[in-house]
């Protein structure tokens, strides 16, 4: 059975989908890789946006549907959007700047650009030239953008048009690494046989999740690669590469078949795709494919996790946990003004201590007396993961089944009269530690309006000036005791 009609058969069968744009269920796939959303009507969702919108004019609810996706997108690695039917580059391109930044496609060296290009960030592919760029994506398995420094977080494809066999190939990659042996990998930097220099780390953990993962481009896509910064022989390279391809085998790959008009997300860090060689049959003229991408910017080049990180930040512990300051990794060198908001603030737990770790809860007054020692020592403010509810006298702390232990005596910083939602009811429900282990209520992100400082403006000491707000993290202490985030054990602290 096609999988538009699979689909439909199964929508009619039980699931019904919601009547709001905005609500939708994940569906995980049986091998639990990848996932299906339904019930989201992205050009519903969209209406009226234009691609370039003023991001301080998104309603709530299309901001809580991206934070959703995208969780489930680092959860599940790539996202099946079915029957999204007619929808627009435009909108195509909204969607994805609901994440970030949408990449300037024209800008890959080893990609020429269509004559029938309606906007810079979008791709056109297709097995027609008349249509679009033929001969995309089939080189081998690769991540997209591994011919620029800051390689593309996710990438958004849409069907226009689909041919048999036209299929897109997707693999996992800490399911891949997990079959690598470690000392053919150690110190390995992939390299593009396009941008003479460029390098990539083979194996590092993924920015947003925490997990082992890989970045490659396969077949005509890779270099020379380099191992401890000495270039490798080609025999040396074939050996790594030929690893992966056999590990890929290992690993199976996952067929992705096209329908006209759905949208598949990938995490463009957590898995390698290619283009099956049924993309570009040009035998029947009459059966045209047609796919447009548009790619998320990344923030930062890819690196390998420091073991220097947890033994040199400021933490403190008790038998069970560990909080742990990640200031000397997110500060600015440049000044403030530039931080990350609470959701990529949890990302860089994971990425730079372990996949389990996350933003500090504090529902103990033990804990939030760690966390105030450890702001206290950094001198800067600290994000929790704490959610003030506007107008009551509570605090919402995630995965906490209970009351916490403060009886709504939080201990807020009284003297500027917190929490005040200083920018009007529910503008400031997330929470930093300040000086003298208070609390302050505050924009989730930096705030962007004209006029008012990214930051929050505090006197600490004898000035006042505005600060960023860093990531305090929480990780279980067995992971420091066992070395497992190559830090300094237990006994050491």
């Amino acid at each position: 059975m096609p999988p538009r009609a699979a689909l439909l058969q199964a929508l009619l069968v039980g699931v019904c989908l919601p009547v709001s744009p905005s609500a939708f269920e994940v569906l995980p796939n049986e091998s639990s890789f990848g996932a299906t959303i339904t019930g989201l009507d992205v050009s519903r969702l969209l209406e009226g946006v234009s691609p370039d919108f003023d991001r301080a004019t998104i309603p709530k609810h299309v901001a809580d549907v991206a934070t959703s996706v995208k969780r489930a997108l680092h959860e599940h690695r790539y996202l099946h959007f079915p029957l999204q039917d007619g929808l627009t580059w435009e909108t195509q391109l909204a969607f994805l700047q609901l994440f970030g930044h949408a990449y300037d496609e024209s800008s890959h060296v080893n990609r020429k650009s269509w004559k029938g290009e309606k906007d810079a960030r979008v791709a056109v592919f297709s097995n027609n030239p008349e249509h679009g760029l033929v001969g995309v994506g089939v080189e081998g398995f690769h991540s997209d953008g591994n011919v620029v420094p800051i390689p593309h977080a996710a990438t958004l494809l849409y069907c226009e048009s689909t041919i048999a066999g036209g299929n897109t190939l997707l693999v996992p990659l800490n399911e891949v690494h997990a079959r690598l042996d470690p000392a053919l990998i150690d110190g390995v930097n992939f390299a593009s046989a396009h941008v003479p220099g460029l390098e990539h780390p083979l194996a590092y953990h993924h920015p947003s999740s925490g997990r082992q993962t890989l970045f490659f481009g396969l077949g005509a896509l890779s270099g020379l690669y380099s191992r401890h910064n000495v270039t490798m022989t080609q025999e040396e390279t074939d050996a790594v590469t030929g690893a992966i391809e056999s590990a890929i085998d290992e690993v199976g790959v996952h067929t992705h078949e096209w329908d006209a008009g759905s949208l598949l997300m990938l995490d463009n860090l957590a898995l390698a795709h290619k283009a099956s060689a049924g993309t570009q049959a040009t035998s029947d003229p009459d059966a045209l494919r047609i796919l447009r991408r548009v790619t998320l910017a990344g923030k930062r080049k890819l690196a390998r996790r420091d073991p220097v990180t947890f033994a040199s930040a400021a933490k403190r512990c008790d038998d069970s946990v560990c909080l742990v300051s990640l200031a000397r990794y997110t500060r600015n060198e440049e000044g403030p003004g530039d931080f990350p908001g609470v959701e990529e603030s949890r990302e860089i737990c994971r990425m730079a201590l372990h996949e389990s770790a996350d933003l500090a809860t504090l529902p103990t007054k033990e804990h939030a007396r760690m966390a105030g020692e450890v702001v206290e020592e950094v001198g800067e403010p600290h994000w929790i993961l704490g959610e003030e509810w506007a107008g009551q006298e509570s605090v919402q702390w995630p995965g906490l089944e209970g009351a916490d232990e403060w009886a709504g005596e939080y201990p807020w910083h009284s003297s500027s009269g917190q929490p005040n939602d200083c920018d009007g009811p529910g503008s400031e429900p997330c929470i930093f530690v300040g000086p003298g282990g208070n609390w302050f209520d505050f924009a989730c992100a930096p705030k962007t309006a004209e006029g008012v400082t990214p930051g929050p403006e505090i006197t600490w000491g004898d000035a006042r000036r505005m600060f960023d707000i860093h990531p305090l993290c929480v990780v279980p202490r067995e992971l420091v005791e066992d070395g497992g985030m190559g830090g300094r054990r237990g006994e050491e602290l």
